[in-house]
């Protein structure tokens, strides 16, 4: 029976809840900032530069092996920022990105040797290909942030890292997209449990730079340790410790906060049982609106959190105020969806 009165502000037990996860989430968020500043030089691991792609382009984050002879107190290594540009000792500031390492090579030779004519040459290459990277999280055996020279298809980026374990569920590989086009969901669904020798590559979506692979636990097996694992509608779909999230609500503020499409209202936690596995609908917006303790379930180990989503104008629109503060999706959304 659908209720003609409309629902009532979020009650008080609610309002504490929501600002004990909001004040957790902003340390949360800190340390994910501190993490980042560091992980383009330090955890994005590179294939090799092969002899015949001199026609890389370089792109912002891309870390460059810059080679003065003549001068090897400025040679090193040096990271391309975001508006495409690096700082190099004497010349100062030079535009990198779009550039090859032969054209970037053959500028640089000239803007030293105005300086020094002892230079004789100045070699570029390429460390690491921060800028066509593609994260690889879940159920793989080396997972990590792989760089690539050119972005392969996705069971190709799944077996650089190793390949799925055998408690994979690649019925249910995760996409999440860096960068969704207008229209496009951030996060796609693909099915890869026929292998590699019957999914033909021009059946997979293609990855785009900066997207997350997120290869699944299947339901009946529990999360490794004492974790917990979120698929769906967040911002960060991945296995957790059990440490850091004491509940759903919790669980979601870990994950970076629902998406704008995030359906609230049926949020499924999967859990493993000696008499196998059991399935909870949560009501989150009854949780949120009416103080209803039920509806957000306290988390245990291996449990699976996933997220549907839907889509609409509003939701577009709260998904934008949710890049800025990532939990505040959560209560922007559920005040959308009464709309």
């Amino acid at each position: 029976m659908i209720s003609q009165v409309p629902k009532p502000g979020l009650s008080p037990f609610a309002i504490e809840r929501l600002s004990k996860v909001l004040r957790k989430t902003m340390l949360a968020a800190v340390g994910l900032l501190l993490a980042l500043s560091t992980a383009a030089g330090a955890q994005v691991r590179s294939l090799p530069t092969a002899p015949g792609t001199p026609d890389y382009r370089f792109g912002p984050g891309d870390v460059l092996d810059v080679q003065v002879w003549g001068n090897p107190d400025l040679s090193g290594t040096f990271t391309v920022d975001p508006t495409g540009r690096i700082q190099l000792p004497l010349v100062g500031d030079v535009m990198a990105q779009g550039r090859t390492p032969q054209e970037l090579g053959q500028d640089l030779t000239e803007r030293f040797q105005l300086l020094d004519p002892s230079v004789s040459e100045v070699l570029v290459s390429i460390s690491q290909y921060v800028s066509r990277s593609i994260s690889v999280v879940g159920e793989v055996r080396d997972p990590g942030v792989y760089g690539f020279q050119e972005i392969p298809d996705l069971w190709s980026v799944i077996l650089t890292a190793g390949g799925p374990t055998a408690d994979a569920e690649l019925g249910r590989v995760q996409i999440v997209r860096a960068s969704p086009e207008p229209g496009e969901p951030r996060s796609l669904t693909v099915d890869l449990s026929r292998g590699i020798e019957h999914t033909p590559v021009e059946t997979l979506p293609v990855l785009r730079p900066l997207d997350k692979v997120l290869v699944p636990s299947a339901e009946d097996v529990p999360v490794g340790g004492e974790k917990f694992q979120i698929l769906g509608a967040v911002h960060e779909p991945g296995v957790y410790r059990i440490s850091t999230a004491a509940d759903v609500v919790e669980a979601l503020a870990v994950a970076g906060g629902p998406v704008s499409e995030a359906q609230l209202d049926k949020i499924y936690l999967t859990r493993a049982t000696a008499n196998g596995a059991v399935a909870y609908r949560l009501n989150l917006e009854d949780y949120l609106f009416e103080g209803q303790a039920q509806a957000n379930m306290p988390l245990q180990s291996g449990d699976t959190i996933t997220v549907p989503e839907r889509s609409s104008f509003w939701s577009k629109l709260s998904d934008g105020l949710g890049r800025l503060a990532p939990f505040a999706s959560l209560v922007v959304t559920v005040l959308l969806a009464t709309r």
